[in-house]
């Protein structure tokens, strides 16, 4: 089995080379390929103990309790970067406060010369079990504690999807649940069935996998964010236009999410009155990939306040006010002469659906029937 474990180092540097050689690399990226590198070491010193051939290469034993508690802050911060929408400063950094804590522990032994190392380990490290055992009990805290918070930062983020993005169908979180649901299970392994074997195994496969799919990930959020607004707008804004149905506010303002919002009333009607005219006008709902950004830089407003103007005045989020535009334009054209010509499919495609599965799955939301039999009830010989 030693050959097995060796080829895992092997691809695991393989890997790593092509995270460095990633070009454009974000912060997300960085962060990615420091963890492919530690993870890389950890493996490298696995491999050495279990194949015994620590005894040659002595230089990385004793970082084995070390290492384990890099891999939960690294995921965490993976996801925290990966799905920012705006530079995070450096306190990040204090997530790796307990790394340092724990290397500066174990320096007694990390300082040993090479064949005394290798003595008091294979002594079974006695004058070292109360900082072994306290290490073991980090690692597993960390690990959990580390796990549950990024499980809870992608249930957020998966949240925040719809007030962002009109269209979320090539927004694709199976890698980041994939990425958290291998590190459960390794830590499953740690926590109940901990041999050599089954950490290393489950350690290579899991840490193989950061590699290649860090390699094809891409940054979720492309378009630069638009300049900080502290305050609502106080240029003068155009005059209401009056729409030709007025849309029923289906929620009323959340006043405890935007307690610390000086968005004032009449602004906020006036915004909202801009966004029925820019819609009307300009039908930016066609835009497949249209975001809350695009929007707000048109209307020249901070993304935070017209997706506060969107959930106070419209009752919904970003993602459900587009398609229900979407709808409507859909339903529209459908009722107009000549539309038998057209598919069904094409003339969603034309109001700004990029999937058949986007399209059933909300217009069923916003009608509560499927299209072909929206299609039929509105039929004149229905």
């Amino acid at each position: 089995m030693s050959w097995l474990y060796f080829a895992s180092v092997i691809v695991s540097i393989y890997l790593l080379l092509l995270l460095i050689g990633k070009p454009d690399k974000t912060t997300a990226d960085k962060i990615l390929t420091a963890w492919q590198l530690f993870a890389t070491l950890h493996l490298a010193d696995l491999y050495f103990v279990i194949s015994g051939r620590y005894h040659q290469f002595p230089y990385l034993l004793g970082w084995s309790g070390v290492f384990p508690l890099l891999h939960g802050p690294f995921l965490y911060l993976y996801i925290l970067h990966l799905t920012a929408k705006k530079r995070l400063g450096l306190w990040w950094l204090l997530h790796f406060l307990p790394v340092v804590l724990i290397s500066i522990c174990w320096l007694p032994f990390l300082l040993l010369p090479s064949q005394e190392k290798i003595r008091v380990f294979d002594s079974g490290l006695p004058a070292f079990s109360n900082l072994a055992f306290f290490t073991n009990i980090t690692i597993i805290v960390s690990g959990v504690s580390y796990i549950t918070a990024s499980a809870i930062l992608l249930y957020r983020f998966k949240r925040q999807l719809k007030e962002e993005f009109s269209n979320t169908e090539k927004i694709s979180l199976n890698w980041l649940r994939y990425l958290i649901g291998g590190m459960g299970i390794i830590w499953l392994f740690v926590v109940f069935y901990q041999t050599p074997q089954t950490i290393y195994l489950s350690a290579s496969l899991f840490i193989c996998f950061i590699g290649f799919f860090g390699v094809r990930q891409k940054t979720i959020f492309k378009s630069p964010v638009t300049p900080q607004i502290t305050s609502a707008p106080e240029k003068e804004m155009a005059a209401p236009v009056t729409p030709s149905q007025p849309v029923a506010i289906k929620a009323p303002i959340t006043s405890i999410k935007y307690k610390g919002s000086t968005l004032t009333e009449d602004n906020a009607l006036k915004i909202q009155e801009q966004l029925k005219e820019l819609m009307e006008r300009e039908q930016l709902y066609t835009n497949p990939e249209l975001t809350l950004g695009d929007v707000a830089r048109t209307l020249e407003i901070h993304d935070a306040i017209l997706s506060q103007v969107i959930n106070s005045k419209f009752g919904q989020n970003f993602y459900d006010y587009i398609n229900s535009l979407r709808v409507e334009a859909f339903k529209k054209i459908v009722a107009a002469p000549g539309s038998k010509s057209y598919t069904l499919l094409s003339i969603a495609f034309e109001c700004g659906f990029n999937s058949k599965s986007s399209f059933n799955r909300n217009f069923r939301k916003f009608t509560g029937q499927q299209p072909s039999a929206y299609l039929k009830d509105q039929s004149p010989s229905s």
